[in-house]
């Protein structure tokens, strides 16, 4: 038996997942349909040997639709761009792609891109930053600037995330800057309709 893929580490059992698939087909977006359905060809034909034209037929057009797809959408999360495969691509290929996407898709939120987001209190919008450091520091000049420059402020984080000043009445001493970290959105995370 081939040893599993580390992109399927945490994936479901194959006949749980292609009970999953079955059941919920209509109601996934499109791009979570071909990510799972190529990793099910994939993790389905791991045994068979690479001459058996009927498994490799199914990898390659499961790995082809999910790269057009990508192409089309620009939704590819890792190195192997979907441009470079085709028809006469190696199974290799295909497979590394298959791959790379799923692990893309299954990773947990936590190792998904983010963003620092930066707001004031109850003003639509947030203001993104590259990291936490240049999110406070630019609300930190901000609220600077709204106040009184003969009264300097005396600031702070908490661990909310909110910026104090000391200044203020104890009772309530925040800014109404926050600085926290979001997700992005991704592509592949919307639904579809089709």
């Amino acid at each position: 038996m081939t040893d599993r893929p580390t992109a399927y580490a945490t994936a479901p059992d194959l006949y749980e997942e292609h009970q999953e698939l079955v059941r919920t087909m209509a109601q996934l977006p499109l791009r979570e349909r071909l990510v799972r359905r190529a990793a099910l060809a994939d993790r389905e034909t791991l045994d068979v040997p690479e001459a058996d034209g009927k498994a490799v037929q199914s990898v390659l057009s499961a790995a082809l639709k999910l790269a057009a797809h990508d192409q089309a959408h620009g939704t590819a999360a890792g190195p192997v761009a979907p441009q470079a495969l085709g028809p006469g691509s190696p199974t290799a290929d295909l497979r590394a792609y298959i791959r790379q996407e799923y692990g893309g898709w299954s990773s947990p939120a936590e190792q998904r891109p983010a963003v620092w987001l930066v707001t004031r209190a109850e003003d639509p919008g947030a203001t993104p930053a590259e990291d936490e450091a240049t999110g406070r520091a630019y609300a930190e000049a901000r609220y600077r600037e709204d106040e009184d420059p003969d009264e300097p402020a005396v600031l702070r984080w908490d661990a909310d995330g909110e910026l104090v000043d000391e200044t203020l009445d104890p009772s309530y001493p925040y800014t109404g800057w926050t600085v926290r970290q979001e997700q992005v959105i991704r592509a592949a995370d919307l639904p579809t309709t089709k």
